[in-house]
C-alpha cells in the first residue's frame, strides 16, 4: 500500500463551493440524490412539465453533470469519446472534447455510454464505458492527463462495460480499478499522477466511490463484489473469467482520503455484481443494497480505540435496489424494490427496517420499473426506467401518495440514466435524446 499526505484538502467534496442550484457530479451536489431546490411545482399540466429543449445523443446511459449554467455529458460514436458541454438554458452545443476509445461490449443488450463526469470551476473528470479516465480543461476543452484503468491498472471490461464515476476529493479525483494489486486510486487532479493506492481488495460490479462522514471523519467507500465457485457445467463470462475462478467476499470498505489509509472494512453481505453506492444515512449508519438476490442490510460504524468497529444492525429482503440508487428523505429510506422484486416497485422502510408502505402490495399503485430518483422540496422526482414516465411522489412515509405521472420520453426500456436537478430544470435522458423539463 502507498501512503501519502499530499491531499491537502481532504474530504471535501468538489461540491462543497457549489452553486445552490448545480449537479456536478453522479447522483448530484452530495452524492445522494437529494436537490435542496425548493417551489418546484406539486402539479403538471396533462401533458406534463413544459420541455425547453431537447439535444441528440448516443445510445446508453451516461448521465449529465450541471455545472455554473452547463450540461456535461458523454457520449460515444463507436471509435471515440465525445465529452459534450451545452448550454442549460438553451441547451444549445458549447463544445466537444473528443478521443480515439475503441472498444466493443461483448453484451448487445446494454449498448453505449456509462458513468457521470465530476466538474469543477476549471475543469472536468471522467471514466467512459472502456476504463478510459480523462481530466478535462474546460478553457482549453483539451484533455490535460489521461490514464485507463485496463492498461495502468489491470482491471478487465466485462460484457457490461466500465460503469464508473470518479470522486472528487479536494485536490484528488478517486477512481476504483478494484483489482488486487489496484483497488483504489487517488490521482492528483492537476497533473493526474498517482498519489496513493490500496490493494487487497479485488472485486467486480459497477459502484463508484463516494464520500461520508462517520464520527466527524470524512471517508472514501467502495464496495468490491464478490465471487462464489461457477456453476457446474457453466463457462464464466468472456473478460471476467480469471477473476470468476476465485472465490472471494464481497468488501465494504472504507480509506482515509488523507493517506490512503484503511480505516475498516466489512465481508458479511454479498452481491457478485453490485451497481448502488451505500447510502448514507445520520452520521454512522450506511445501507447497503443491491440486485441479485442478495439481502440489504444496515451497518453502523463506530469510532473505537485504535479503529473502527463495524455493526450490522439488521438485514432485510423486504426492499432493494438492482441499478437506481434508494433516497433517504425525510429520515426515512425510499428504495425501488425488494429482493423478490429487484427494480420493481417503490417502498418505504424506516431505520430498523420496517416497511411504512410497498407499492407492491398497494392495489392501484404504479408498476414502477429500477425508479431513478431525486429527493427536493419534500418529494420525489423519479424517472420509469421502462415506461418513459415521470413520477412525483409525496416523499412522506404516512403512505403512498402520487401527485403526478407523465410520459415523458417516447422510447420503452432501459431508460436507466442518472437524471439531474438545477435552477429547476430537470434533465432526463433515453437512448437517442435528453430533454430539459421545467419543474417549476
Amino acid at each position: 500500500m502507498k501512503k501519502s499526505n499530499v491531499c491537502i484538502l481532504a474530504g471535501m467534496l468538489v461540491t462543497a463551493a457549489a452553486f445552490g442550484g448545480d449537479w456536478p457530479q453522479f447522483c448530484g451536489p452530495q452524492r445522494n440524490n437529494i436537490s435542496t431546490e425548493t417551489g418546484l411545482a406539486r402539479s403538471w399540466p396533462a401533458d406534463g412539465p413544459g420541455v425547453l429543449w431537447t439535444a441528440d445523443v448516443t445510445t446508453g446511459y451516461a448521465g449529465p453533470a450541471i455545472k455554473d449554467g452547463r450540461v456535461y455529458l458523454m457520449d460515444h460514436d463507436g471509435t471515440r469519446s465525445n465529452i459534450r458541454a451545452l448550454a442549460l438554458d438553451s441547451g444549445k452545443e458549447l463544445w466537444t472534447c473528443s478521443f480515439a476509445d475503441p472498444g466493443e461490449l461483448k453484451n448487445k443488450k446494454y449498448p453505449g455510454t456509462r458513468g457521470t463526469p465530476a466538474v469543477t470551476g476549471d475543469a472536468l473528470y471522467a471514466v467512459t464505458l472502456f476504463g478510459t479516465v480523462v481530466g478535462v480543461d474546460l478553457e482549453s476543452h483539451e484533455i490535460k492527463w489521461q490514464h485507463s484503468l485496463v492498461k495502468d491498472y489491470g482491471k478487465n471490461v466485462s460484457g457490461f462495460g466500465i460503469a464508473q464515476s470518479p470522486l472528487l476529493c479536494g485536490d484528488l479525483v478517486i477512481i476504483a480499478p478494484l483489482t488486487e494489486k489496484n483497488s483504489l486510486v487517488a490521482l492528483d487532479k492537476n497533473s493526474g499522477r498517482e498519489v496513493w493506492k490500496i490493494d487487497g481488495f479485488p472485486g467486480s460490479g459497477f459502484v463508484s466511490p463516494m464520500m461520508v462522514s462517520i464520527e466527524g471523519e470524512d471517508q472514501i467507500v467502495v464496495v468490491a463484489g464478490g465471487a462464489k465457485p461457477p456453476k457446474p457445467g457453466r463457462r464464466a463470462d468472456d473478460a471476467d473469467a480469471e477473476e470468476s475462478k476465485a472465490v472471494r467476499p464481497t468488501y465494504v470498505f472504507a480509506v482515509s482520503p488523507q493517506t490512503g489509509t484503511v480505516l475498516w472494512s466489512y465481508d458479511g453481505w454479498f452481491c457478485d455484481n453490485p451497481i448502488p453506492h451505500p447510502v448514507s444515512v445520520n452520521q454512522n449508519t450506511l445501507f447497503v443494497t443491491s440486485g441479485y438476490k442478495s439481502i440489504s442490510t444496515m451497518l453502523q460504524v463506530q469510532k473505537k480505540e485504535g479503529g473502527y468497529a463495524v455493526k450490522e444492525l439488521f438485514k432485510t429482503e423486504a426492499a432493494a435496489s438492482w441499478i437506481e440508487q434508494p433516497v433517504f428523505a425525510n429520515n426515512h429510506l425510499f428504495v425501488g424494490g425488494t429482493v423478490k422484486r429487484p427494480g420493481r416497485g417503490l417502498v418505504c422502510i424506516d431505520l430498523d427496517g420496517n416497511v411504512k408502505w410497498d407499492t407492491g402490495s398497494i392495489e392501484g399503485a404504479p408498476v414502477f420499473d429500477h425508479l431513478n430518483m431525486i429527493a427536493a422540496d419534500g418529494m420525489l422526482i423519479g424517472l420509469d426506467g421502462d415506461s418513459g414516465k415521470l413520477h412525483l411522489i409525496e416523499a412522506a412515509p404516512q403512505g403512498f401518495n402520487q401527485l403526478a405521472s407523465v410520459k415523458v420520453l417516447a422510447e420503452k426500456g432501459q431508460t436507466w440514466s442518472p437524471i439531474a436537478l438545477s435552477d429547476g430544470k430537470l434533465l432526463i435522458r433515453d437512448h437517442t435524446v435528453m430533454k430539459c423539463l421545467n419543474l417549476k
